[in-house]
C-alpha cells in the first residue's frame, strides 16, 4: 500500500499489475472479510493503519474507508458500532495528523485554507459559546461541534496538500463505483429491500442513505465527464441510467430531485450550441411528459417518491422540520446548542444516546446556533462556493449536490455517517483545477 504509482510485475511473466489495482483488490477482500463478525472487523480497522505508510494519502484513505465500512447493509455485515470508540480514536488520529500537514502545503494553496479556516474556527468558537451557555446538553453539543470541526479541517488541508500527488476525485469515484456495483445484483434479492421491505437500500444500511449516496455518485460521475476524466459515454449513460432506476427503487425524493437537478446542469453546461442544448431540454422535457401520461407505473413510481405514501408532499417532514421551527423559536438569535435535542433537564454529562434527525441544512443551522450562527455558517460556504468559481462549470456538480441532498436528508455535520464524503466533495472542488 506504500505508492500508488508503481508497478508488480510477476517473475518470469510480461504482465504488469499497477499497486493501485493490487491495493483495491486487497481493500475489497479486506473490506468484505470485516462482515464476518466483531473480530474481523476489529482486524480491518487495525489492518487499515497501514495506509499511513502512505502519509497524508493514506490518511484520507482510511478516513473515507471507514465511513464505506460505516454505512453497509446490516443484513450482511456486522455493525461497525460494536468497535464505535476505536472507529472514533482512529479517525481523530488520521486527522490530526493531517492537520499537521497545513505548514507542509504550498503557500498558494495555503491561502485557500486559510480564508476557509478562519471562518469555520469563528463559527466553532461562537457555538461552543452558544452550546455552554443555552444548551441543555452542552458537553455533548460541543463534542459533535468538535468531531465536525476536527474532520472537516482536516479533509480540507489533507486535500490541498495532496490533491498534486493523487486524482482525488477518480479515487472516490472508484468509492462509489465498488458501492453501486455490488449494489446492483442486490435489487433482485430481498436484503436489497431490508429496512422496510419495500424501499431499496442496496448496500447501505437505509433506503434514504442509498438515495443520498447514489445522487452523490452521480454528481461525482457528471463531473469526471465534464472533466474529461471520463470519455467512455456509454458507460455513463449505462452507469446514470442503472443509478436512476434504483433511486426510483429506494422512493427516495431528496436523490431524485437532486439527480434531476444535476442533469440539467450538465445540460446547461455541456460544450454544444445553445440552440441544441435548448432542443435536448425541449425533447427530454416533452418525452417525459409522454411516457408519464402513457404509462402509468412510471407516473405513480414518481408519486409514491415526492409523496412517500402520504397526501401532502412535504408530510414526511412535518414533525421534523415542526420540532426544529419551535427550537429555533425558543432562542432565534443564538439557538439552543449544536446538534442536540432540547431536554426539560440540564446536565453536563455525555452520552451518545442523544440523537437529532434534523431533515433541512438551513434549519438545522437555525435551530442549532440561532440567526447568528447560521450567518457565521453561510458565510464560509459562500467562502468555499467562490473559491474555485471559475470552474464551477467544470466542477459544480460537486458542491450543487451536496447542498441539495443536504435540504433534504441533512447529513453535513455527520463525521459519524457520511460527514466525510461531503467534505471530500467540497475539499475536491475548491482544489480541483482539472
Amino acid at each position: 500500500m506504500e505508492s500508488i504509482s508503481k508497478t508488480y510485475k510477476r517473475r518470469g511473466s510480461n504482465i504488469s499489475i499497477p499497486k493501485e489495482t493490487i491495493e483495491w483488490i486487497v481493500l475489497t477482500i479486506l473490506l468484505i472479510f470485516s462482515f464476518i463478525n466483531s473480530i474481523t472487523l476489529l482486524l480491518f480497522l487495525l489492518s487499515l493503519l497501514l495506509f499511513l505508510r502512505q502519509k497524508e494519502i493514506g490518511a484520507l484513505k482510511i478516513i473515507n474507508i471507514i465511513t464505506l465500512r460505516t454505512i453497509i447493509n446490516p443484513g450482511i455485515a456486522v455493525n461497525i458500532g460494536e468497535w464505535q470508540n476505536l472507529k472514533w480514536l482512529i479517525m481523530f488520529l488520521c486527522a490530526f495528523y493531517l492537520l499537521k500537514s497545513y505548514s507542509k502545503t504550498q503557500e498558494i494553496y495555503r491561502k485557500k485554507i486559510k480564508g476557509i479556516v478562519r471562518l469555520v474556527l469563528l463559527f466553532t468558537v461562537y457555538n461552543v459559546i452558544a452550546s455552554f451557555w443555552f444548551s441543555t446538553l452542552p458537553t455533548v453539543a460541543i463534542f459533535k461541534l468538535l468531531s465536525y470541526v476536527v474532520i472537516f479541517m482536516s479533509v480540507l488541508i489533507g486535500i490541498g496538500y495532496t490533491h498534486n500527488k493523487i486524482d482525488w476525485l477518480k479515487w472516490m469515484l472508484k468509492i462509489f463505483v465498488l458501492f453501486m456495483s455490488i449494489s446492483i445484483p442486490m435489487i433482485s434479492m430481498s436484503l436489497g429491500y431490508l429496512r422496510t421491505g419495500s424501499s431499496f437500500q442496496g448496500l447501505s444500511n437505509h433506503p434514504n442513505m442509498f438515495g443520498l449516496l447514489a445522487a452523490l455518485f452521480v454528481g461525482i460521475l457528471l463531473t469526471c465527464v465534464q472533466t474529461k476524466r471520463i470519455n467512455n459515454y456509454f458507460l455513463v449513460i449505462l452507469l446514470s441510467s442503472i443509478t436512476i432506476y434504483m433511486v426510483v427503487l429506494s422512493k427516495s425524493r431528496t436523490a431524485f430531485i437532486t439527480c434531476v437537478v444535476l442533469f440539467l446542469m450538465y445540460t446547461f453546461f455541456i460544450n454544444i450550441n445553445r440552440y441544441i442544448k435548448v432542443m435536448i431540454i425541449n425533447m427530454v422535457t416533452i418525452t417525459m411528459i409522454v411516457i408519464l401520461v402513457s404509462d402509468n407505473f412510471i407516473l405513480s413510481s414518481i408519486l409514491d417518491i415526492l409523496y412517500k405514501g402520504n397526501t401532502d408532499i412535504f408530510s414526511s417532514r412535518q414533525e421534523q422540520i415542526g420540532g426544529l421551527v419551535a427550537n429555533f423559536l425558543r432562542n432565534p438569535l443564538f439557538g439552543n446548542g449544536f446538534a442536540v435535542p432540547v431536554t426539560p433537564f440540564r446536565t453536563y454529562s455525555f452520552s451518545s444516546d442523544y440523537i437529532v434527525e434534523p431533515g433541512n441544512l438551513i434549519i438545522a443551522v437555525l435551530s442549532y446556533s440561532g440567526i447568528t450562527g447560521f450567518i457565521l455558517f453561510s458565510s464560509y460556504i459562500y467562502k468555499m462556493f467562490w473559491t474555485n468559481i471559475r470552474e464551477f462549470k467544470f466542477v459544480g456538480f460537486l458542491p450543487v449536490s451536496v447542498l441539495i441532498i443536504n435540504m433534504g436528508e441533512m447529513v453535513f455535520f455527520s463525521s459519524n455517517n457520511i460527514g466525510v464524503w461531503i467534505y471530500m466533495f467540497w475539499a475536491i472542488y475548491v482544489f480541483d483545477t482539472r
